[in-house]
């Protein structure tokens, strides 16, 4: 019995919008039967072709490839079957679906069509009806099979080409993997992987733990949320930190999981470091005020549910300034470094030795047991600072002044013990230093000052003594003032333009820093609206909000109250989160940054890298830029730790989608750095000090702007530079070089070298050994990180041989040359230098 499919209900599940695409290939020795099939394709819409024979048929369709043939099965000279035999090894054609068209219904016949590579009967006499039917359902099926394999093929391509790792494991182990999954486990080869399991890739102490974080992956019921993080070992031994998504699937017909890996080693390198920075001293390695606070609000809390004691110290270096004045910064910073590894050696492992900035540092001494141990302790470190120390190649005596306070006797909270260690210190000051001083309750001098002060701030906001000065923000691309800062000074009528620094903390202490804020907030509305109205083109203007006053949650009705008043704009107020204050409560900073963002204010994270932050946290901030704080930008030029950081935190904003300002850049050679590592801003005295407000109309009436063609690093070949601070050196130098096709660029120290260096190529960097502030082995040592291309030679007449085969063998030095030199041999010396930088470049 003959199945009539009606071909307008097939229209209803697979749809070919236009068919006359399509071309039909009718053959039958019977022109009555060619032409009933060619009217009833016709009519529907397809294009026919005709053949009254199997060879004429194979001639067409290797000419034309039809989309689909009818074959008639009886026909003289050559049956369908044997025509559909040949067909299919035409090329081109062997994917062309035959619907045999014959009286015979046996099965043997049936067989033998399909054998032949047939894919569907149709029983003659047929039904015009069931024919177009079966004509449109296989090449609806044609269709979709070649989409079907399109599709497949862009998955495995796209599968083949992701920076993923793709692994799919069934029953029977691993199946398939992609070639970065094969990268990724350092296989030579992905035989070597294919039937071994994921979990084979985990340490055995972690495959427990490995094995239940697959499961939850895994998981059916699994909502969205962050994927899980593990630890694999690679075939050649290393290890690698992956993010691991999870996708259960049918893999030929098993069921099997879908691995997606992510490699986030090198983000985690990062992270770290960034994270390090931000809770660590980047002069010292010791935690910073942030972390340190934290430690101290732990033991307290510790301390007061098992009723024990700790002690807090603080510890001041002595006439430190007068080092670091007189020596220079790097003598200042080598002088720290020494110090913080002394106090460190007289401490216990439960303690926590932290530096404040500066020459301050503060001890938390946990577990305390009496009062003699502190007096002990406090010995020790003044005899462990005042030993002689070597700077510059001179012994120095140096001192320091300590000042204690303990828990639970002199305060219950951190803030208390802090202060009254402080006022203690100052004390064993005023004392003669030297020393070190218990806090008691008579130490309230320095308190009464700060409260007097704390006085005159009030009578300054009733006085409207508050001043606001502006300092711009140039855009890095283009040089255009793009935004100021505004900066808060007291004109005092006693004491002069007071610099916020000199009475910030008294504000804060004294909890008056939210009524300045909001004060702050209404004047720079007020401004943009006088600006507006004076027909100045403004610029957005940016308000630090202290961390009180955030947390008060008092920010977004004043801002909307501001804007209102004076019709501002929202665009034009940025408004400045320090990076901590965010992070005391996370969950209730993120809302109220979103609401402020709401309003149409943007928001930035000011001195990013000085603070302690959550970077998962991070991530989830509101915010539009991150401002990198002016402690790195300083050591930018000539400290291999703050430029790995500003580039860790300008890549890092860059994968976040926020902008970069770097502040407190003061030199041409920042500048330059900052634009190669494409910083997007910078703020600071080389552009414009903070400006009163007469001055900063000025300055946007004529919109001066940065010359950044000035900030781009030459890369012209050629150069060498030659630092000694001995002018004979460099004029001698210069002299025997000046026939030569060298570019000579002199620096009389490492300072002035380090700024050259930033703003172009250098091929050869020639340096004396013994110079003041820093020697030529430092000065390489930091190049060799910096500048890696740069080839260098030490200038020496005082080294000693030690001194030169350990800097050799750090790779620090390329030559030396040893004074007096010979012409020749310093010639030779870096003509070798020159083919060799020029072997590395390329």
């Amino acid at each position: 019995m003959t199945t009539i499919l009606q071909a307008d209900g097939f229209e209803d599940c697979a749809t070919i919008e236009d068919r006359s695409e399509f071309t039909v290939l009718i053959v039958d020795d019977s022109p009555l039967n060619l032409d009933v099939a060619v009217a009833c394709l016709e009519s529907r819409g397809y294009r026919t072709l005709s053949a009254e024979n199997g060879m004429q048929a194979l001639q067409i369709a290797a000419q034309s490839q039809p989309s689909l043939i009818l074959l008639d099965v009886m026909m003289p000279e050559m049956n369908g079957f044997e025509t559909c035999r040949k067909l299919k090894k035409l090329d081109g054609c062997d994917d062309i679906p035959v619907i045999f068209m014959t009286a015979l219904s046996d099965v043997k016949s049936k067989k033998a069509g399909f054998d032949a590579g047939g894919v569907d009967y149709v029983t003659k006499p047929f039904q015009v009806e069931e024919l177009a039917a079966r004509v449109h359902i296989h090449i609806a099926l044609k269709v979709a099979y070649q989409q079907l394999k399109d599709s497949e093929q862009r998955y495995r391509k796209l599968v083949e080409t992701t920076p993923d790792a793709i692994i799919v494991e069934g029953e029977e182990g691993i199946v398939f993997l992609n070639s970065a999954a094969v990268g990724m486990l350092k296989a030579d080869n992905p035989d070597k992987l294919l039937g071994g399991a994921l979990l084979d890739f985990v340490s055995e102490d972690q495959k427990e733990y490995a094995a239940i974080q697959l499961k939850q992956a895994c998981s059916v019921d699994r909502t969205a949320g962050p994927p899980e993080v593990m630890l694999l070992r690679q075939l050649t031994g290393g290890r690698v930190e992956v993010e691991v998504n999870c996708i259960p699937i049918t893999y030929h017909r098993s069921p099997s999981h879908m691995y997606v890996l992510r490699d986030i080693t090198e983000r985690r390198r990062q992270e770290a470091a960034i994270e390090f920075q931000a809770t660590h001293d980047a002069l010292t390695g010791l935690p910073n005020r942030s972390l340190f606070l934290d430690r101290v609000t732990q033991s307290i809390n510790h301390a007061q549910r098992n009723e024990s004691r700790l002690a807090l110290i603080f510890i001041d270096l002595d006439k430190f300034k007068l080092i670091n004045d007189t020596l220079g910064h790097n003598a200042g910073d080598e002088l720290l470094r020494i110090m913080s590894k002394r106090l460190q050696d007289c401490t216990r492992s439960c303690d926590t030795l932290a530096r404040f900035g500066g020459d301050e540092f503060v001890l938390l001494v946990d577990n305390l047991e009496s009062e003699g141990d502190l007096t002990h302790l406090a010995a020790r470190l003044i005899s462990s600072v005042s030993a002689p120390v070597l700077l510059l190649g001179q012994s120095h005596s140096i001192t320091c002044s300590l000042g204690i306070s303990s828990f639970p006797e002199d305060g219950d909270n951190v803030e208390v013990l802090m202060r009254h260690a402080d006022i203690a210190m100052y004390r064993a000051k005023e004392s003669g230093r030297n020393a070190y001083q218990f806090f008691t309750h008579q130490m309230q001098d320095r308190l009464n000052e700060r409260l007097k002060l704390e006085s005159s701030l009030k009578q300054a906001l009733e006085n409207d003594e508050f001043v606001l000065h502006y300092q711009p923000q140039v855009d890095l691309s283009t040089g255009k003032i793009i935004g100021l800062e505004a900066l808060i000074r007291w004109q005092s009528p006693t004491l002069g333009l007071v610099p916020p620094g000199d009475f910030i903390p008294a504000a804060e202490e004294g909890r008056l820093i939210s009524a300045i804020g909001e004060w702050v907030i209404f004047a720079v509305c007020k401004r943009l609206e006088s600006w507006r109205r004076q027909g100045l083109k403004i610029v957005p203007v940016a308000i630090n909000i202290s961390a009180l006053q955030f947390m008060e949650q008092k920010t977004e009705e004043l801002v909307k109250q501001a804007l209102n008043k004076y019709m501002v704009e929202p665009k034009y107020l940025e408004l400045e989160l320090t990076e901590s204050l965010s992070m005391l409560d996370p969950i209730t900073s993120i809302s109220l940054m979103q609401r402020l963002k709401d309003i149409g204010v943007s928001l930035s994270i000011d001195d990013f890298g000085t603070g302690y932050s959550n970077l998962s946290y991070l991530k989830r901030f509101p915010v539009n830029k991150l401002k990198i704080d002016k402690s790195f930008v300083s050591g930018l030029t000539n400290n291999p730790d703050d430029y790995s950081i500003v580039k860790a935190i300008i890549r890092m904003s860059q994968s976040l989608g926020l902008k970069t300002i770097a502040e407190g850049a003061e030199t041409a050679g920042q500048i330059a750095l900052l634009a190669a590592e494409n910083c997007d801003a910078i703020q600071g005295f080389y552009f414009s000090r903070p400006l009163p407000e007469d001055q900063i109309c000025a300055m946007l009436k004529e919109r001066p702007r940065l010359d950044i063609s000035e900030f781009g690093r030459s890369r012209e070949r050629g150069a060498v530079l030659v630092v000694d601070d001995d002018a004979n050196i460099l004029r001698s130098i210069r002299r025997i070089l000046r026939d030569e096709a060298y570019e000579v660029l002199v620096a009389s120290n490492t300072e002035d070298a380090y700024e050259v260096l930033a703003r172009r190529e250098v091929a050869v960097i020639v340096s004396d050994l013994q110079m003041p502030g820093e020697s030529g082995v430092q000065f390489f040592s930091k190049i060799k990180t910096m500048h890696p291309r740069s080839l260098r030679i030490l200038l020496t007449g005082h080294g000693s041989s030690e001194s030169l085969e350990r800097a050799i063998n750090q790779g620090e030095i390329y030559r030396y040359v040893s004074k007096p030199w010979d012409n020749t041999h310093l010639l030779e010396t870096l003509s070798a230098a020159f083919k060799q930088y020029e072997k590395g470049v390329g």
